[in-house]
Formats: C-alpha cells, structure tokens, sequence
C-alpha cells in the first residue's frame, strides 16, 4: 500500500516579502539618516572651531598691539599749525572709522613683528592698520587684515598684507573718552589730528568682530566683543575752541 507523505514546509508568501524588504528599508533609511546627522553635527563642530580659533587669534593679535600703542605728548606732539610744512601729518596720530559694517583702524605701536632684513634691529615702532576688504579669490567673502609697517609715512592698505580673519561679516569699534569716569563719551570715528577732536586721544576702545561659518554665512555669527583701556593716552587740548 502506498503511504501519501506531507510535507509541512511552506515557502514566503509575495506578502511577507514585501513587508519584509518594506521594514528593512526603514531601518536602513533610518541609519543612514543618523550617520548624516551625526557627519554635519561633527563637520559643523569642527568649523565653529576653526572659526573661534582664527577669532581667537585676531582678538589677542589687536590686544598685544593696543596694549603696546605709542602716544606723543608735548612738546613732542606739534599741533598742526606749528609743523615743518613737510610734515603735514603726526606719523603717531590715531584715526579710526566704524560708522559702517567694517571699521578701519590706525595707530602707531611697539608690537611690530620683526621680520629678518626687513626690520630693524630690536625691532622698533610701526604704524599698524586694521580694516576690511574683499578676498582676492572670492569676492563674496570679507576678511580682515593687519598692515604693519615701520614707515610711518607710508600708506598702509596694501591688498597683500596678511590676512587675520576670512568670513568677515561685522567689525566694529567705539572710542571712548573721558577725563572723569561719571563723563564718558563713546565715539565712532576718531582722528587725534583734527581739531574738532582737540587733538586728544581715546582713552579706550571696544571691539565687536563678527565671524560667519561659511556654509552659512548669515546665520548666528560668532560674535567676538572687548575692550582696551589705554596705557597712554592725550587729553583734549583747552586751548582749543
């Protein structure tokens, strides 16, 4: 006699399949979401620090000049009226300009970087510029540079001065002066040359540098903010009306 033998195994029905493949795309789509999540949160981490070191590094650079400033009193400092008809302006004199996004800043400091044959020796003065322009390679992006020049009479905005800060989008200043604290006075521009100045200089200044992270350039800068309280510094003239 003949025996009918079963077989119990059964194969995955087009169903199960489906649903099968349905839930591994899901659990891939959700990997693959938390690696990119987790390779822009690292990216942008890294970026926020390249862009607080550079900040950093600006910030010190105009505190180490600031806090070395050269300022001339009398007799020394001659008002323009009593100047050698070549001399027209004070190479010490202090000028600065922030009634905009980017400041430009001028003075004469003892924080010259020395460089081999081309300063003197024990290094010496020079008149040190900060402002903003245009990178050479881009000119959507905004850097910040430092002249540093031991001529005091020479022009000092050259494009091929070092650049301290890219990605640039504030760089603002206020001078403050006073003679007494409860009469400060906060000012954004300043020229110890000028008349209307009474030839005085700040007796200290406020920096606000705003760097953006390149990928989003407008959104939450880095905003670096302090202040100098000037080592030197000259009062306003009395006599001067």
């Amino acid at each position: 006699m003949m025996r009918l033998i079963k077989n119990n195994t059964f194969g995955f029905t087009l169903i199960e399949v489906l649903i099968a493949i349905f839930l591994f795309a899901i659990v891939m789509t959700t990997i693959f979401g938390a690696y990119v999540q987790i390779f822009f949160t690292v990216q942008t981490t890294e970026n926020d620090a390249l862009t607080y070191e550079m900040g950093k590094n600006a910030m010190d650079r105009m505190l180490m000049d600031l806090n070395s400033i050269v300022i001339t009193k009398p007799p020394i400092f001659k008002k323009p009226d009593t100047r050698p008809e070549d001399d027209e302006l004070d190479p010490y004199r202090f000028e600065g300009e922030s009634d905009g996004e980017f400041a430009t800043l001028r003075f004469v400091s003892h924080a010259h970087i020395v460089i081999d044959g081309f300063s003197p020796k024990g290094g010496g003065v020079a008149q040190i510029k900060y402002y903003v322009t245009e990178d050479e390679q881009n000119e959507e992006i905004m850097v910040l540079r430092r002249c540093d020049d031991i001529d005091l009479d020479e022009g000092c905005d050259r494009l091929d001065d070092p650049i301290l800060c890219e990605n640039v989008v504030g760089f603002n200043l206020s001078f403050v002066y006073y003679e007494k604290e409860e009469n400060i006075e906060s000012f954004t521009e300043w020229n110890s040359d000028d008349k209307d100045m009474k030839f005085a200089t700040p007796r200290a200044i406020e920096i606000t540098l705003k760097l953006s992270d390149p990928d989003k350039p407008t959104e939450h800068p880095l905003v670096f903010q302090t202040g100098v309280t000037f080592p030197l510094y000259r009062l306003k003239d009395k006599k001067v009306m």
